[in-house]
């Protein structure tokens, strides 16, 4: 008999055999739970949750007593109601060193296009036409501001550098000298936007960053720089971003995450040819995905053993579970 149970409540497509062989002796239940009150009724009386994108508030936690983990399978955990669950004892984790390389992959590559303006040209050799040579920079010598300076921003800098593109940062949280050493340069926001010929976003989702770059800030870019998200939907104002596109404020934009998601055809910055669009996929190789689904796993099975995870996001349930070391680590 299984010494554990953790349900996972959405999104089954993260479950497979590197899940449940990483929770090893608990027992993995899954279904896609669609409202709360179906997950009240599926996870009651499980000791871990593993969910993805259901908005996993305060009725869900209070009604599984017997809860001591929830793990959100990737970087943002803005879905979990951190308080709720540190009310009640319960650790919460997230998938941080997963995807770094493929999202900053995806940013650049955003990057690359825009520059070259992929999209306008194969749309209008599609329709038989032909469109015309914009300016266009060589990106050596320009410059790219990076929104936050966390492990996927810095993978981003790294391949900028390699195209000769000067790289600054906004990051209240992060020291200058480890930027310097890296050769970035912090600055702040207004002045990243006003500098930058091209503003990549990696900031985590939060009350502080809800809305961070919105119509003030867009109107801060130059009218012939670009911008790229791949963090979370919300840290970008999407009607301003459309606002600032249609009206020639910035020259183009590529978008992968979105405020709602999923992405669908009816959404108005799809209508832009200089949009490069994608449906939350910048995380995604099969290499990650692989990882995702054991690291997953191997979180839930770490606190339910009495070990500490290698992410909490809600430190302060510390002060009332204790958890030790891992052995393995």
């Amino acid at each position: 008999m299984a010494k554990f149970t953790v349900a996972q409540i959405d999104s089954l497509r993260y479950s497979g055999p590197a899940m449940r062989e990483a929770v090893a002796e608990a027992e993995l239940i899954a279904a896609e739970c669609t409202s709360e009150a179906e997950a009240r009724a599926f996870a009651s009386h499980v000791d871990g949750i593993i969910c993805t994108y259901f908005a996993l508030g305060r009725s869900v936690i209070e009604a599984c007593p017997s809860l001591k983990v929830i793990v959100r399978t990737g970087i943002g955990f803005d879905n979990v109601d951190l308080q709720a669950a540190t009310d009640h004892g319960v650790v919460v984790c997230n998938v941080t060193d997963y995807c770094i390389d493929e999202v900053a992959n995806h940013a650049f590559a955003m990057i690359l296009a825009l520059n070259r303006q992929l999209t306008v040209h194969t749309l209008a050799e599609r329709a038989g036409e032909k469109a015309p040579l914009a300016q266009v920079g060589n990106l050596r010598g320009e410059t790219l501001g990076l929104v936050a300076f966390g492990n996927v921003a810095r993978a981003v800098a790294k391949r900028a550098q390699a195209f000769g593109l000067q790289v600054i940062a906004y990051d209240p949280y992060v020291d200058a000298k480890p930027a310097a050493a890296l050769g970035v340069e912090l600055t702040s926001l207004e002045e990243l936007l006003a500098r930058s010929d091209y503003v990549s976003v990696h900031s985590p989702l939060n009350e502080e960053t809800r809305g961070l770059i919105g119509a003030d800030e867009l109107a801060r870019m130059k009218p012939t720089a670009y911008l790229v998200t791949t963090c979370r939907g919300g840290v970008v104002v999407e009607t301003a971003l459309q606002d600032a596109i249609k009206a020639g404020a910035i020259a183009g934009a590529g978008v992968d995450v979105w405020d709602p998601e999923p992405l669908t055809a009816e959404r108005p910055l799809l209508q832009f040819d200089n949009v490069i669009a994608t449906p939350h996929s910048a995380y995604y190789s099969d290499v990650s995905f692989e990882l995702l689904y054991r690291l997953s796993g191997e979180a839930a099975a770490d606190v339910l053993r009495g070990y500490l995870p290698r992410s909490v996001v809600n430190p302060a349930v510390l002060e009332r579970v204790k958890l030790g070391p891992h052995p393995g680590r």
